[in-house]
């Protein structure tokens, strides 16, 4: 069983009449009921069949009856258990019984309502769940009943709402509790009949299963939207792992110059919206293009660049996109370590409707190892042929089966700098020496007359105090980007053959090469072209290493079982 699944759906209400549990769902006497039926209907002297053994038949029976782990849970037993105290009213509920956890939101009512005169003072919303279920699940269910709860305790107070309703549960519950003995019927059935809340509640656990998307209106008034991300996520991919901490993690290594690839057709995906939803939403996911960043698409939908960070998470969160580096030529590709490469899978079968004659399992293995796009261009394919491509590339970044690689670089000292470090630092201590006598003798020499001018010799003492300077300037830059006395070293016995404008801009760049920053990140922070940081690269290629894995925003999305 699916650990974000609930296994149950509970309302309870307290007030002067007592303590009551009005609702729950699924009925646990009916499920109980429906497995009677299905093991009644098979023979205990049928062969085998379906290359089924006794332990499968074992295991899933188990598991049907797992289902119904909430069977031994009085419903007497369990309005004790949540109707709580007026002080623990307003905060999380949480209560671990055996393999069984349950999760709520109770609400004080406190004379709120002036209509109609009501004896309830609490109520209470309660989902369960199994015991295992992460902490980030929990989180999730208590967020969904703490919503419940406002809304229903703001339409208790704007028209008496829960109060109609808690009418016709009892109601319901009188007209089964009266009938003869012989009778085994639920009164569930009954208050779903008549109940809108309950039907309500009963979507909203079917919802949770099915897709974990809630879309409810709490008595066509208040409208609830609920996400339970790691149910979304899972269903695009069933070994997908991902968690609110892991999208809070991609929004801390969000940059501009990331993009956004929707997950679905933006048409399908505006159509699919609330009907109060922002109009910045809507026009972002109008312009958003997977060669587009997010500094692009702010300027296109005339949104600040902060909002449009929010409006990103959202999505995120609710799986209708994900974060990708925009779409271009230097991009590099490999086959993610996750693809399903069977020849009869369903993403085959997706894949050639969407293009057709097309082999998804032959453009997979054009990526077996890292590629560019700019490698798999062919000069003669025609302008659709190059656009078809593109649109593959986009389709595999929807379905996860493509990882792009970006790459980092190390500064890494040579081992012959060792020898010459402690000289180095000689040196360097003898220059800025020198650098502050010529400062003094300058300073001398302003107040001197005409006859004292400095000989040629003085002026050619002059000119070599100035490369001096030159070099104390940059031996202060080599300071200042927090270098180890190695790197330094290896830094200025490679500079021999470069100019001093490389050198300099070496040094500026030295803090990326540390391996956190790709080369696309360097070229967005420091306003360089592709072409000139790769030039510099290789003008010190002696004390680099270059490796190629994923971005750190992308790899939080990616998770797995």
């Amino acid at each position: 069983m699916d650990e974000t699944n609930p296994i149950g759906l509970f309302l309870v209400t307290s007030g002067s009449k007592g303590d009551r549990l009005l609702f729950r769902y699924p009925f646990c006497s009916e499920i109980i009921k429906d497995i009677d039926n299905k093991r009644s209907k098979k023979c205990p002297y049928a062969l085998l069949n379906d290359n089924k053994d006794d332990l499968y038949i074992f295991q899933e029976e188990n598991l049907e009856s797992s289902e119904c782990s909430l069977s031994g849970f009085d419903d007497k037993l369990l309005s004790t258990l949540f109707a709580v105290k007026p002080e623990l009213c307003g905060q999380k509920f949480e209560l671990k019984i055996e393999n069984v956890r349950f999760i709520g939101h109770p609400t004080y009512l406190r004379h709120i309502s002036t209509r109609e005169k009501t004896t309830i003072t609490m109520f209470h919303v309660v989902f369960a769940l199994r015991a295992d279920a992460s902490y980030s699940i929990v989180d999730c269910y208590h967020d969904l009943c703490h919503r419940f709860s406002i809304a229903i305790r703001h339409e208790e107070v704007r028209c008496n709402y829960l109060t109609s309703q808690v009418k016709l549960m009892q109601s319901a519950h009188d007209e089964i509790a009266a009938l003869p003995e012989g009778h085994n019927e639920s009164p569930f059935n009954l208050i779903l009949l008549r109940s809108e809340m309950a039907v309500q509640l009963k979507m909203t656990f079917d919802d949770l299963k099915s897709s974990g998307i809630v879309r409810s209106k709490i008595n066509n008034w208040i409208e609830l939207s609920f996400c339970l991300p790691m149910k979304v996520h899972r269903l695009q991919d069933e070994k997908l792992l991902v968690e609110p901490e892991d999208i809070n993690a991609c929004l801390k290594d969000l940059r501009p110059y990331h993009g956004l690839l929707l997950l679905a057709d933006a048409g399908e995906l505006l159509s699919s919206l609330p009907e109060d939803s922002s109009p910045a939403l809507i026009r972002l996911i109008s312009v958003t293009s997977p060669l587009k960043n997010l500094q692009q698409l702010a300027a296109d939908a005339d949104i600040i660049l902060s909002h449009v960070f929010q409006l990103v998470s959202h999505l995120l969160y609710w799986g209708k996109a994900t974060i990708i580096y925009p779409l271009c030529d230097n991009n590099v590709y490999v086959i993610s370590p996750y693809a399903p490469t069977n020849t009869y899978s369903t993403l085959e079968t997706k894949f050639s409707e969407q293009f057709p004659n097309t082999s998804l399992l032959a453009i997979l293995s054009q990526f077996s190892l890292p590629i560019s796009l700019s490698e798999l261009d062919n000069p003669m394919s025609s302008s659709y042929q190059q656009a078809q491509r593109v649109q593959m590339v986009i389709w595999m970044l929807q379905h996860r089966l493509l990882t792009q690689l970006h790459t980092y670089v190390y500064l890494i000292p040579s081992e012959r700098a060792s020898s010459s470090s402690i000289q180095n630092e000689e040196l360097i201590e003898d220059t800025t020496r020198t650098a502050k006598m010529m400062e003094s003798s300058d300073l001398s020499s302003s107040y001197q007359s005409e006859e004292s001018l400095p000989s040629p010799s003085h002026s050619k003492a002059s000119s070599l105090s100035d490369e001096e300077d030159l070099s104390l300037r940059e031996q202060d830059s080599i300071r200042q980007a927090n270098l180890t006395p190695l790197e330094r070293d290896s830094i200025l016995r490679d500079a021999s053959h470069n100019s001093k404008d490389d050198l300099k801009n070496f040094i500026r760049f030295c803090p990326y090469f540390r391996g956190r920053h790709h080369l696309e990140e360097i070229m967005y922070c420091e306003n360089i072209r592709r072409s000139h940081l790769l030039s510099l690269l290789d003008k010190f290629r002696n004390i680099l290493i270059t490796c190629q894995f994923e971005d750190t925003a992308v790899v939080a999305l990616n998770k797995r079982l």
